[in-house]
């Protein structure tokens, strides 16, 4: 009767257990998710400096994702919370204050009880970069395609695979059971070829024990066989050659692609960063505009309240300057809730809750003019801007998608070779002890005639289309990235001469209005209050124009810039400003001081 075999197992059978811790470490290589994510940053940090230079290294790196917590994980049917009308929150008003002035509680500058966060220009997009959801959903789309170069780039390396298995057998006989235990090790290893095809090697190992046998049975208590088979399959026609390689050639411009696509992401998403904070800027000055104008408005209410006292006009006319007043007030209330929804947009968009209160504060920040020479910005933002980069590359990929649809109409002629070399069958334990009188080999040539290829056909009839669209779609990109370069330095031309008439308009309606007043101060000169209404209309609205334009040429600049593919963005979300742009004199544009 045959038992199990003893502990103390022999060297000559030590393959098998080294094989499969050897497997065990290799899995332990591959399951560290940090050594992954290292791994991932590590990639996309050279291809950034491969592909934009050390100044385009960014952080691009993303967490795990948070478990949900929570026993509604499988529920299949989810509660809903619907309260019905009579349980709802809401209540009626205890009244509202006539006195009541909204914009002075408002006041982005004024005191507020809770603590606030103060943000200039660097620290907005130092925040925003850290928290802004879709900032780091795209770092997790440059994250996801990283990950897919690493996955195709296993495929073409060498892959261990290691299988154990065990079986317990059974045969009933003369009342008794003969009761064996087979162990089998598989261990085996692939490869794919540069060119085509793929090469395996594995390893067998089989120990077969006999637990229990009939009183008939003479046969050994253990037995062992073990083989190693080497094999290799290489095309010859279809599918040899370049065209085996191109799923990892495109995974591999993927990357380069995302890389790209992600730092233009990262200038579009400063100069949006940008134009809303100077935005935010024009209408913090905007509140104050109407400030002004209220004050003005209110003094102007209380003189005409003392000319009617005095009789020296109607009642009329000093209503008409009270009711401005109150005008002045709705008008300011809307301007301070503008800019508060403004606000609230911006947290939201750079990740921030909304119950936070927050403070825009104006820093000086030199953004000076360019020379706007429009043949030689098309030029720069042709060769430069990386989005017509990837699209003229993408016409190359269209162009090998082609050779591998033509190749796809061949005929296939496919070399196999394998050999198997296996133990002697007669000995009972014999480790790895191989025989070649065991052994076989086999080396053949496969063919078979391209009879049928109407879908292949097809689909290379397809990929010339794609080819010929792809062409096209750059030329296209092409041609708008010269309109896109010429609609900028136009803005730019219409920001400057706006912002100089509107500087000559407020230098108007200040004496405008300072005449007036000086006219009006005097009895026997007094001038209607609906001039110096109007004046005031006007004074505010030529100092809001004046404010919009400032915002315009910087933003346009900033535009002018991302355009011409000259906008440059370190890791930490700072403006680097091209080599021959440098301020000069009054190109530099400031924020609008108070005034």
């Amino acid at each position: 009767m045959r038992r199990l075999a003893h502990t103390t197992v022999r060297c000559k059978a030590s393959l098998s257990l080294l094989a499969v811790l050897a497997c065990l470490a290799l899995a332990g290589c591959y399951g560290s998710m940090d050594s992954l994510d290292q791994r991932v940053a590590e990639m996309i940090a050279e291809r950034q400096r491969l592909s934009l230079g050390q100044e385009g290294v960014s952080d691009a790196s993303v967490g795990l994702p948070k478990q949900r917590v929570g026993s509604g994980l499988y529920d299949e049917q989810p509660t809903t919370n619907n309260p019905a009308a009579g349980s709802l929150p809401a209540r009626p008003t205890a009244g509202e204050s006539t006195e009541a002035e909204p914009a002075e509680s408002a006041d982005p500058n004024g005191s507020a009880a809770v603590e606030r966060i103060e943000f200039d220009l660097p620290a907005l997009l130092a925040y925003s970069i850290e928290h802004a959801p879709e900032y780091r959903s795209e770092k997790e789309r440059l994250f996801l395609a990283t990950l897919s170069l690493i996955i195709e780039r296993h495929l073409w390396g060498p892959r261990f695979f290691n299988t154990l298995s065990a079986d317990l057998s059974g045969t009933p006989e003369s009342g008794d059971y003969d009761t064996a235990l087979d162990l089998v090790n598989d261990f085996s290893v692939t490869h794919r070829l540069p060119y085509g095809g793929t090469a395996s090697v594995s390893a067998l190992v089989n120990y077969t024990n006999l637990l229990q046998q009939a009183s008939t049975n003479t046969s050994a208590d253990e037995t062992q066989s073990s083989s190693i088979n080497a094999s290799i399959n290489l095309p010859l026609l279809r599918g040899s050659g370049q065209v085996a390689r191109e799923d990892l050639i495109q995974a591999e411009r993927d990357l380069i692609y995302a890389v790209r696509e992600f730092e233009r992401f990262r200038r579009e998403f400063f100069v949006d960063i940008s134009n809303t904070y100077f935005n935010l800027l024009r209408q913090e000055q905007r509140i104050k505009n109407q400030r002004r104008q209220l004050e003005g408005l209110t003094g102007l209410a209380d003189q005409q309240q003392a000319f009617y006292e005095a009789e020296i006009i109607s009642r009329f006319e000093a209503d008409d300057a009270a009711a401005q007043v109150l005008f002045g007030r709705s008008d300011l209330a809307q301007v301070v809730d503008d800019y508060e929804t403004s606000l609230d947009s911006l947290k939201l968009r750079i990740g921030m809750p909304v119950k936070q209160p927050l403070v825009i504060t104006p820093v000086q920040i030199n953004v000076p003019q360019p020379a706007l020479d429009e043949a030689e910005s098309i030029a720069i933002g042709q060769a430069v801007r990386l989005d017509l980069q990837t699209r003229f590359d993408q016409v190359d990929d269209a162009r090998r998608a082609v050779k591998v649809a033509k190749d796809n109409l061949g005929g296939d002629l496919d070399l196999n070779a394998q050999v198997d070399l296996n133990s002697d069958s007669g000995r009972d334990i014999d480790g790895v002890d191989l025989e070649l009188g065991d052994s076989d080999y086999r080396l053949g040539l496969e063919y078979s005639a391209p009879l049928d290829r109407k879908i292949e056909l097809a689909r290379y009839r397809s990929s010339l289309v794609d080819l010929e669209r792809s062409k096209r779609d750059y030329r296209t990109q092409r041609d708008r990235v010269a309109l896109d370069i010429r609609d900028a330095i136009r803005e730019i031309s219409r920001a400057r001469l706006t912002l100089r008439l509107q500087d000559e308009n407020v230098n108007l309606a200040e004496r405008r209005l300072m005449s007036l007043r000086i006219k009006d101060k005097r009895i026997k000169d007094n001038i209607p209050p609906r001039r110096i209404i109007e004046a005031e209309e006007d004074l505010l609205d030529a100092r809001n124009r004046r404010d919009q334009s400032r915002a315009d040429l910087q933003t346009s600049v900033l535009n002018y810039l991302l355009q011409t593919g000259q906008m440059r963005v370190d890791g930490q979300g700072r403006w680097l400003a091209p080599g021959k742009l440098f301020p000069v004199g009054d190109a530099e544009i400031e924020p609008p001081a108070d005034e």
